[in-house]
């Protein structure tokens, strides 16, 4: 399990926020991943103090290229930047698992990116303490992927009993009694009698954070979803694929209190776009009406 204290730069603000974004399906043609690198450097420029949470699938298949191009266009979030794998990231087609593409997640993304642990060998959460003293979030980064080579089963999820009895123990520490927590992965929990995606333990899972976490995030289904006070837990939150998308969720924690929004990313130069076809339209219009 790895663990780091990170003292981010609030410049003087006593609101910790954070945004969820998803899916992110960076491919080896840069010219593939244009929504994803303006999203991302819309964020950058429109949120910067706004820490960043990447719930899985930053890659399409795990390829050597794809990892660099996620890694260039995620590099300058970092220090504030958390991630969890998605099935993409760790097998061709998003079905196959591969050990040297899951290597490949840990050795191109989170220890550059400065995770302060691996997802690929113990089996543990990667944790990461974020704020001062007397104010720290605790955000908790799981793997979901499903270690198989059937193409039936690994869109499918599982925490698996490693990393939940690790879990167990860490939100029962007295250390962590005291922070407000943020628990990430990639699978969908609420997803049943679905073969492709569902995630086997979310039952398990569900028991061991009950009560003992304040806000759930992850990806995965590409379908947007906001849960409320759900299994003793303030907010569940599910992302879309984020790239092309107009809007993200913001969440924002002042001591004990949390908010969610949701924030606009549509990148400036879409804006631009739409300004200058409204305007065209508009010309097109007068000029039918002389």
């Amino acid at each position: 399990m790895g663990r780091q204290d990170i003292l981010f730069n609030l410049k003087g603000e006593e609101t910790m926020k954070f945004l969820h974004i998803s899916d992110l399906h960076f491919h080896r043609d840069q010219n593939d991943n244009t929504e994803a690198i303006h999203v991302l450097e819309t964020i950058k420029h429109r949120y910067p103090n706004h820490m960043l949470i990447v719930t899985g699938d930053i890659t399409d298949d795990g390829h050597e290229l794809q990892y660099e191009n996620a890694f260039k266009a995620l590099e300058p979030f970092k220090g504030g930047v958390f991630i969890a794998p998605g099935n993409h990231d760790f097998g061709a087609a998003g079905t196959f698992y591969s050990y040297e593409r899951a290597l490949r997640f840990d050795k191109m993304l989170s220890k550059p990116l400065k995770q302060g642990g691996t997802f690929t060998g113990d089996a543990t959460p990667v944790v990461n303490i974020v704020g001062e003293p007397g104010k720290q979030v605790m955000l908790i980064a799981l793997d979901t992927n499903l270690e198989t080579d059937h193409p039936f089963d690994f869109a499918c999820g599982e925490v698996g009993k490693t990393q939940l009895s690790f879990l167990e123990t860490l939100l029962n520490a007295s250390t962590s009694k005291k922070m407000q927590k943020i628990l990430f992965f990639h699978h969908h929990p609420f997803v049943r009698n679905d073969p492709f995606m569902e995630m086997i333990d979310a039952r398990q899972l569900m028991r061991v954070i009950f009560y003992k976490v304040e806000v759930v995030l992850f990806g995965h289904k590409h379908v947007s979803g906001k849960w409320k006070k759900v299994h003793g837990i303030q907010y569940i939150l599910a992302s879309d694929n984020t790239p092309g998308k107009d809007y993200a969720r913001e969440i924002s924690i002042t001591d004990l209190k949390i908010e969610v929004n949701d924030v606009d990313i549509k990148p400036e130069v879409v804006n631009r776009n739409s300004k200058m076809r409204r305007k065209k339209k508009e010309s097109l219009i007068d000029k039918i009406g002389q």
